[in-house]
């Protein structure tokens, strides 16, 4: 899911563990605020996410929380770095490079 109400990338502890990389998670402990600006989530680790977008490979840098309502969410360092353009009304995601429509 992308939203662009985070401002991280998250993936949740079940999502990574039925991948079978739990030997490339890195150990953090933190606690992050959650959009309502009052509740918290609690950090386990992160972990480098490689994604295929069309024929595009991306990749992301996620911290890994206990419970989500999906998955993964993709946040605004995704959307940033990958400069998505999300048009709304078409219901569609885009990336450009060099003006050239890529997804």
């Amino acid at each position: 899911m992308i939203d662009t109400g985070a401002n991280r990338t998250f993936i949740s502890f079940k999502a990574v563990h039925s991948t079978n990389s739990k030997q490339f998670i890195k150990k953090i402990q933190r606690r992050v605020f959650l959009a309502d600006g009052q509740s918290s989530a609690f950090v386990y680790g992160e972990i480098t996410l490689h994604i295929m977008l069309g024929d595009i490979q991306a990749s992301i840098v996620a911290f890994i929380v206990k419970q989500l309502c999906t998955d993964c969410i993709l946040g605004m360092d995704f959307i940033n770095k990958y400069k998505l353009i999300i048009n709304t009304e078409d219901r569609t995601i885009s990336i450009r490079n060099n003006d050239k429509r890529l997804l």
